[in-house]
């Protein structure tokens, strides 16, 4: 599959919750390294979880990089050598799975997810753009360096980190597509309490899309009709449930499924890229692949 897709008309299919595919496998992800702990324990896994995504019509995979970040490998007895490895692995590997029948996003998860206790969901307004653009740049480097097709920055609570990271890949790699998805509330707000039409400003005409990722799908209209972007939504909700930070669990009260006429729904409202998070197994994206065709 060539960049290609990103220009052609209609919906683009992206991946589900790669945590809820490895979990389906047998997996326990509850330590702090979550998903990323398996790029050097079990490669293999890896590639099988995110081959059921394209098996089942996704587009576009996204690394299992999220919580790979040095401060987060260093906080759990790793090396920073072995946070670049797993990092030029995630992209790796998500490329064997590919198989040529998908494009590869490199996944930049948000400053919030090393902290391991669900910061991504309230947000962190105290912590300083000098301490965000730290975290993230050496980090984005490498991703880029291993040569994804797109960058998928996700679940991002505050507008500020958002500007650092759109700052630094207009640095680092200017080319890159990227998009930007934030981490959402009701009354189209961000997770860290911003008016979401304010956070979609930030990526202007520069990305290839703007939206949300792991917010509950009830949530999505009131979200797209406050925003005016330049650019194409992104939205890949979670399954509706709560996510327990100290279990590192969700609760049991979603759907795995989104019913294809809010797949379409979404599309009318202009959203281009669609996919799942967290509790979207391979099952639910086969079925917004199918929405999507039809």
């Amino acid at each position: 599959m060539t960049l290609d897709v990103l220009l052609r008309p209609g919906p683009v299919v992206l991946d589900g919750g790669f945590s809820t595919a490895l979990e389906a496998r047998g997996h326990d992800l509850s330590g702090s390294l979550w998903s990323a702990r398996l790029l050097r324990q079990a490669p293999s896994e890896v590639v099988a979880a995110h081959r059921t995504f394209v098996d089942a019509g996704a587009e576009i995979v996204i690394s299992a990089s999220y919580q790979a970040s040095y401060l987060g490998y260093v906080a759990a007895g790793l090396t920073e050598e072995e946070c670049d490895a797993d990092l030029d692995a995630s992209i790796g590997l998500a490329r064997q799975a590919a198989d040529g029948r998908a494009l590869v996003a490199a996944s930049v998860g948000p400053y919030g997810a090393h902290l391991a206790d669900g910061s991504e969901y309230t947000g962190y307004p105290q912590v300083s753009r000098a301490t965000l653009r730290e975290f993230h740049a050496r980090r984005l480097e490498r991703l880029v360096a291993a040569n994804p097709d797109l960058v998928a920055v996700e679940t991002i609570p505050e507008v500020t980190e958002a500007e650092v990271v759109v700052s630094l890949l207009a640095e680092i790699a200017p080319d890159l597509p990227y998009w930007v998805s934030f981490s959402a509330r009701e009354g189209a707000r961000l997770t860290g309490g911003a008016p979401f039409g304010e956070a979609v400003d930030v990526v202007g005409g520069a990305g290839i899309a703007v939206g949300v990722n792991c917010t509950a799908p009830r949530h999505l209209d009131e979200l797209l009709a406050a925003g005016r972007p330049s650019v194409p939504y992104v939205i890949y909700p979670n399954a509706g449930a709560t996510y327990d930070p100290d279990s590192k669990t969700w609760t049991q009260d979603g759907s795995t499924h989104f019913a294809p006429t809010s797949v379409q729904h979404w599309a009318h409202l202009g959203a281009r890229f669609i996919g799942g998070c967290c509790g979207i197994g391979a099952d639910g994206i086969r079925e917004v692949a199918e929405a999507v065709r039809a």
